[in-house]
């Protein structure tokens, strides 16, 4: 029998209470809800669905958005599991059926980022093409390093006295990111040109609060996705030495592995321009 559609606190209160019963312990329990917890969030933020109400297909969403985020796919794995067992509670097992997710493997694969002559080309292009909200979008995505969701969840007022206010529902999980004077500039001509009284921070252009899939489409004519964006923004923090927990806070890591995965291919970068410059 179907549960009921209700609010994720109180479906993730009713499934936490069901693996008690089962006896799992409580330490179980409080992993199991915290990966549902941010999968509710993404849910809601990327697909404006109810938790309870999760297809096959939002699953399979969830699972390539984390490995295009560089979670390892061990991390995959048991956030796959996790819903496997939430997907049985619902009584709905089927919505997990051949949803593929990152293979386990001893090769490293590194996260993709932009070289500096990469990052020139790309705001050459966009800064010819003097569309200012493009130009200010993509500031902010590459020296901020913020995910495109929550670049789209920006109000004006997030920008305050040089710093981004990126909020979250727990508020004790809000973060502030210093911006750089160049992308305030860019931001700041953007919002000029606008007439409109609305309190989102980027619009699309039919004024209204701009998209994901409007950032994406956006940046794929300039052949590049957000999360390269932000992939070259950790990147280009770990090559300037700056310390890992400060970049894990900085980009919102939850767990300061995927952080060290910018570490390793900066050292990767370091050792194969080395072996080109013996032989140079």
């Amino acid at each position: 029998m179907k549960k009921k559609c209700a609010g994720a606190t109180e479906v993730l209160e009713s499934f936490a209470q069901d693996l008690l019963q089962r006896g799992r312990s409580e330490n179980t329990v409080k992993t199991y809800v915290g990966v549902l917890h941010s999968f509710a969030s993404w849910l809601i933020e990327e697909k404006q669905v109810q938790l309870d109400q999760v297809t096959k297909e939002d699953i399979q969403s969830y699972m390539d958005y984390l490995d295009h985020e560089g979670r390892s796919a061990t991390t995959i794995d048991k956030i796959f599991n996790t819903l496997g067992a939430f997907a049985r509670y619902l009584d709905r097992p089927q919505i997990m059926k051949e949803v593929h997710r990152k293979e386990k493997t001893s090769d490293y694969t590194p996260p993709e980022y932009l070289s500096d002559k990469e990052i020139k080309q790309l705001l050459h292009r966009l800064e010819n093409d003097e569309n200012n909200r493009n130009i200010a979008i993509a500031y902010t995505l590459l020296y901020t390093g913020i995910r495109v969701s929550e670049l789209c969840a920006l109000n004006k007022e997030d920008l305050q006295n040089g710093l981004l206010i990126i909020r979250s529902r727990d508020k004790e999980r809000n973060r502030q990111i210093p911006v750089s004077k160049v992308t305030i500039e860019y931001i700041n001509k953007y919002l000029d040109s606008r007439i409109d009284d609305q309190e989102a921070l980027f619009l699309s252009n039919y004024q209204k609060r701009i998209s994901t899939r409007t950032v994406q489409h956006m940046l794929k004519q300039y052949g590049v996705h957000p999360h390269k964006l932000r992939h070259t923004f950790c990147y280009e923090l770990v090559n300037k030495g700056v310390d890992l927990t400060l970049i894990a806070e900085l980009a919102g890591h939850s767990d300061i592995n995927i952080t060290k995965q910018y570490a390793k291919s900066s050292k990767r970068s370091q050792l194969e321009d080395a072996i080109n410059k013996m032989y140079a």
